[in-house]
């Protein structure tokens, strides 16, 4: 063999050689994400996320772990036997936790039998109710609320069932009520609110000052003053329903190393709008988060990548760090202003939308001939402002912007399924509340 062909063939096995050893000195690791109970909303969403973060990070696998609830998923990442969990914020905390980031918010919805008569909180005593499995966030959720309208968990027949459980239970009358704790739309609710026979429990009602649904945040600061809106779930509820909303958050062991933590933060916020396509309910995930919705403190590697395009004022301004730090300050509080501001002038937007649609679906039902056709042109034409208002982001795509889209979608497709004759006022749309 020639000299040339030897240094050929050697400069291969030294490369082989060096690919075998790098390959197997690499360690493969497996992240637990601590999720729920099957049938609810974080099982579901802690396996699109593993999906999600093993096609970014190499060398690791993720799986999604049933958790049986908040209580269970921290102690399970105190144990050592998961890494990550998502958790409602109001769960009590715990120093082993740091926060990666608030996914989306989560409601509160209490389903009831209308057999049962239960037409207050009061009237659940002595009925049979789910509050959720034992240890889970629904079951802390179920107590403050009762225990804000005086009503020890003795003076149910409190019953700890998971959110499938609970659903099998209200269909076979084995229950009278279930405290369930989901994102908006989530399968079980949505296949108990398409019976005639069920109903969701309002808290009180939404919008007024002093309302019992804001005395219950005097004692549980995290909770959110929330609504669930009219025809939210097809025909129900036929009123907008007083609620509380909680935060869900994705956090990670303490002990879990910054460089892969920063890796699951970027591909986190990088695949937004992919994830939304599996999980909707991530459509209002964001970078420009406010850190007092987590009791957890923010994990060093998510820091170091919500910071990434902030310069060192240390570096740059030595002589002038105290300047620096004030004016850092002011421009924080301006900024979150200004997103303050344009959050609310968003949500005024929707609502007035809203009244429009109503106002417009109330005319339709006595509308007939040249009159009824204006009416119709005028929901096409506010269907369409909607969605412009949407593309030109002078609205999100959250909860409200999907309640009020599914309500025009419902008035013109009554509108043009029913075209009364002249003289005939009868109309199937649906009146508003």
């Amino acid at each position: 063999m020639r000299p040339r062909s030897w240094r050929l063939l050697l400069a291969l096995l030294v490369t082989a050689a060096w690919m075998l050893a790098s390959s197997c000195g690499r360690t493969h690791r497996t992240i637990r994400i601590a999720t729920g109970t099957r049938g609810g909303t974080f099982l579901p969403l802690g396996e699109t996320l593993a999906r999600s973060f093993a096609r970014d990070v190499g060398d690791v696998d993720f799986v999604a772990l049933e958790s049986p609830g908040g209580r269970a998923s921290i102690e399970m990442i105190e144990r050592g036997e998961a890494d990550l969990a998502l958790l409602s914020n109001h769960v009590e905390g715990s120093s082993a936790l740091r926060l990666i980031a608030p996914l989306y918010q989560e409601t509160l919805q209490i389903v009831v039998r209308r057999e049962a008569s239960i037409a207050s909180v009061t009237d659940l005593r002595g009925h049979a109710v789910s509050t959720g499995p034992e240890g889970s966030g629904t079951e802390s959720i179920a107590h403050a609320v009762l225990g804000h309208f005086g009503i020890a968990p003795s003076a149910l027949r409190a019953e700890h069932l998971t959110m499938t459980e609970a659903q099998n239970a209200l269909e076979t009358g084995r229950i009278d009520a279930a405290f369930l704790v989901a994102g908006m739309r989530t399968p079980a609710v949505d296949a108990l609110l398409g019976r005639p026979d069920m109903a969701l429990l309002s808290l009180g009602e939404p919008g007024r000052v002093g309302s019992a649904l804001e005395g219950i945040r005097i004692d549980a600061p995290f909770f959110i003053v929330s609504a669930i809106p009219e025809r939210a779930y097809g025909a129900q509820p036929e009123t907008a329903v007083g609620t509380l909303d909680v935060e869900a958050l994705l956090v990670c062991s303490e002990r879990l190393d910054a460089e892969l933590v920063y890796a699951l933060t970027e591909s986190l916020f990088a695949h937004k709008a992919e994830l939304v396509q599996e999980q909707r309910l991530l459509a209002s995930l964001d970078e420009h988060f406010d850190l007092s919705v987590s009791p957890y403190a923010l994990h060093d590697g998510a820091d170091q990548y919500l910071r990434r395009h902030e310069p060192s004022l240390l570096q740059r301004y030595t002589d002038q760090i105290s300047l620096g730090i004030t004016v850092a300050a002011l421009v924080w509080s301006s900024v979150s202003a200004f997103y303050a501001a344009r959050s609310r002038r968003r949500k005024n937007r929707i609502e007035v939308r809203y009244q429009e649609a109503m106002a417009i679906a109330k005319r339709l039902r006595g509308a007939t001939g040249e009159a009824r056709q204006a009416e119709i042109a005028a929901l096409h034409a506010l269907h369409d402002t909607v969605l412009a208002d949407l593309a030109d982001e002078r609205l999100d795509a959250n909860e409200g912007f999907t309640v009020l889209q599914r309500y025009l979608d419902t008035q013109l497709r009554h509108a043009s399924a029913s075209t009364p004759a002249d003289g005939d006022t009868s109309s199937t749309l649906d009146p508003p509340a």
